[in-house]
C-alpha cells in the first residue's frame, strides 16, 4: 500500500534527483543556446517508485549514506548528522509556508541551501566532497556531495525524487509526471535540458542508450548509491589504492550495471593490475552500453597501443576524436602511435593539432621533434626540443634527443652538455655515456672518449661494436696493445664486421 504524504502540499510534488560524476571529471557547465532534442525517455516500466512511497522500514537514503561514509570516518555519529538534516529540512518547510507550485518550492529550497545556509560547489573529487558528513560540516561539496544532499532533504519532505545518470555527471531532477525539471546542484540550483547532456562534446549519449534506459533515467536508490561508490572507486584509484578501488567499482556494478562509465573505470583498474584481458572486455561493455562515449574508445585505444596491437589503437583514437574533437590527447596518442608504423607525416599532423589545442603541451613539442628528425627537417626538431624544454626543463630525456641532434650536426659541445645534463640524472645510461664518447671524440678530445667507452663497457661488457671503437681510440693513442685487445674481443663477440678485421690487420702491421 502506498503511503500518502503526511504534508498536504506534498500531494501536488514529484521530485527527481540524479548525481552523476562531474566532480571527478571536474567541468564547468554553461548552458547557452541549447537546442531541444526530441528523445523517447523515461518509459513507464522504467519508473522506480517515487521515494514517498518507500516503505517507512527500509532504510533512508541519508542513513545509508553516512554508512558509506562511516568506512572512511569511523568516528562518524550519524544520529547528529541525521539531525543537521532534519533541521535544515524543517527551515525548508518554514520557507514553503503554503507553497504548492513545484517550481517555486525548488527555488525555495535552493535558496535556503545556497544563499541562506550558503552550500558551495567545488569541482574537485576529493574523498571530503562526496562524503556526507564531510558537506554538511564544512557546507562544500561537489556534484556527487551536493546531489546526495538535496536528495536526503527532499527524502525527508517526502517529495517524488529519483537519481539521473549521464557519463561522468551527477544531478537531480524533480517530475511528478506533469512537471519535470533537471537541477544542476553545482549551480545552485539551475534548470538544465536533456540536450545539454545528450550533446556534451566526449560524453555524448546515444539515442539507443537513453531508450534502453542507460542514461536520463529515473534511477532507483540503489543505482544512486551506486555512484557514491563509483566516485569513491576513483577517489581511491588516483591515490594508488587499487585494491579498494576495485572493491568499490565492483559494487557500483552490482547495484547499477548499465553505467558506461563504471565499466570504462574498472578497466582503468584492471589495466593497473596487468589484467589486459579483462581491461578490454569492460572497455568493450562500456563501449556497447554508450556507443557514443569517447573516454572509452581512447582507453581501449591507449592499451591496445601498449600491447603494441597499433592498428586498432589508431581506430579507436580516431573514433574518440570523431566523437570529441577537442580531446588532446587522443591527438597526441594517436600520433605516437602513427609514429609507431613510420608514418611521421600522420604524427606531425596529429601533434601539430594538439599543440594548437594546447599551446604549452612540452611532450608534443618533444615527440613532433622526434618526427622532424626521422624525416630529415633537423632544424625543426630542434626548434622543438627546444620548446620543449623552455616549457619543461626537468624533462631530462628531452635533453638526451636535443643531444643526439646535435650530435648528428655535429655541434659536439652542445651535445656534450645536453647528454651529460641527462647523464646526471641517468648515471647508469649506457647508451648516454656511448653518444657522449663519440662527441668527445668528434672533437678531438680522445682521452675522454676513452673515459665514456670505459663506462659504457662497464655496464654493458658484450657490446661488439663499442669494443671495435675503443680500439680505434686506442690505436690513435699509440697504445697498440690494448687495441688489438678490442679488436679481438669484438670479433669474438659479433665475428661478421669485417672492419674488425682491417683494423686488427693494420695493427699487426
Amino acid at each position: 500500500m502506498r503511503r500518502q504524504p503526511q504534508i498536504s502540499l506534498i500531494t501536488q510534488i514529484s521530485k527527481k534527483f540524479i548525481f552523476f560524476i562531474c566532480a571527478i571529471c571536474g567541468f564547468k557547465c554553461f548552458f547557452i543556446g541549447l537546442m531541444p532534442v526530441s528523445f523517447d525517455l523515461l518509459a513507464e516500466s522504467l519508473r522506480p517508485n517515487p521515494v514517498w512511497e518507500i516503505n517507512t522500514t527500509d532504510t533512508s537514503l541519508a542513513t545509508t549514506a553516512l554508512k558509506i561514509a562511516k568506512e572512511s570516518y569511523p568516528e562518524i555519529d550519524s544520529a547528529y548528522y541525521l539531525k543537521k538534516i532534519e533541521n535544515i529540512i524543517e527551515n525548508i518547510k518554514t520557507s514553503l509556508r503554503d507553497e504548492t507550485e513545484p517550481e517555486q518550492i525548488l527555488k525555495t529550497m535552493n535558496i535556503v541551501l545556497f544563499n541562506e545556509l550558503q552550500f558551495k560547489y567545488v569541482q574537485t573529487g576529493n574523498l571530503e566532497y562526496i562524503s556526507l558528513n564531510k558537506v554538511l560540516d564544512t557546507k562544500i561539496g561537489n556534484c556527487v556531495g551536493l546531489s546526495i544532499l538535496y536528495l536526503c532533504l527532499a527524502e525527508g519532505l517526502h517529495l517524488p525524487i529519483y537519481g539521473v545518470s549521464v557519463p561522468e555527471h551527477i544531478f537531480v531532477r524533480y517530475d511528478d509526471g506533469d512537471f519535470r525539471r533537471n537541477i544542476e546542484t553545482g549551480y545552485e540550483g539551475m534548470f538544465t535540458p536533456d540536450s545539454y547532456y545528450i550533446n556534451m562534446h566526449g560524453k555524448r549519449i546515444s539515442q539507443a542508450s537513453v531508450k534502453h534506459g542507460y542514461y536520463l533515467k529515473n534511477l532507483t536508490v540503489d543505482e544512486v548509491i551506486a555512484d557514491i561508490y563509483l566516485n569513491r572507486s576513483i577517489i581511491q584509484k588516483e591515490k594508488g589504492s587499487i585494491e579498494a578501488a576495485l572493491k568499490d567499482v565492483n559494487r557500483a556494478i552490482e547495484l547499477h550495471g548499465n553505467d558506461a562509465v563504471a565499466f570504462c573505470n574498472r578497466g582503468v583498474i584492471y589495466e593497473k593490475t596487468k589484467d589486459t584481458e579483462r581491461a578490454i572486455s569492460d572497455y568493450n561493455k562500456a563501449i556497447e552500453l554508450n556507443p557514443d562515449y569517447a573516454p572509452a574508445y581512447y582507453n581501449r585505444g591507449s592499451l591496445y597501443a601498449t600491447i603494441e596491437v597499433i592498428d586498432k589503437a589508431i581506430m579507436d583514437y580516431s573514433k574518440a576524436l570523431l566523437l570529441d574533437p577537442s580531446s588532446i590527447l587522443s591527438y597526441y596518442n594517436r600520433g605516437v602511435a602513427f609514429k609507431m608504423i613510420g608514418r611521421s607525416d600522420l604524427t606531425i599532423e596529429d601533434l601539430s593539432k594538439a599543440i594548437s589545442l594546447n599551446p604549452k603541451f612540452a611532450a608534443a613539442y618533444a615527440q613532433r621533434g622526434l618526427a622532424y628528425a626521422e624525416s630529415g627537417e633537423p632544424e625543426k626538431a630542434l626548434e622543438d626540443f627546444n620548446k620543449a624544454l623552455e616549457l619543461d626543463p626537468n624533462n631530462t630525456e628531452i635533453y638526451m634527443k636535443r643531444g643526439i641532434l646535435h650530435a648528428d650536426a655535429q655541434r659536439f659541445d652542445d651535445a656534450i652538455k645536453d647528454v651529460t645534463a641527462f647523464i646526471e640524472f641517468s648515471p647508469n645510461n649506457t647508451f648516454a655515456y656511448y653518444i657522449r664518447a663519440k662527441a668527445y671524440r668528434g672533437k678531438g678530445d680522445m682521452q675522454k672518449s676513452m673515459e665514456d667507452y670505459n663506462k659504457v663497457i662497464e655496464l654493458s661488457p658484450r657490446l661488439a661494436g663499442v669494443y671495435f671503437e675503443r680500439g680505434q681510440i686506442k690505436n690513435q693513442l699509440e697504445r697498440t696493445d690494448e687495441a688489438l685487445a678490442d679488436f679481438n674481443t669484438s670479433i669474438e663477440l659479433f665475428p661478421y664486421n669485417p672492419f674488425a678485421y682491417l683494423h686488427r690487420g693494420n695493427t699487426f702491421k
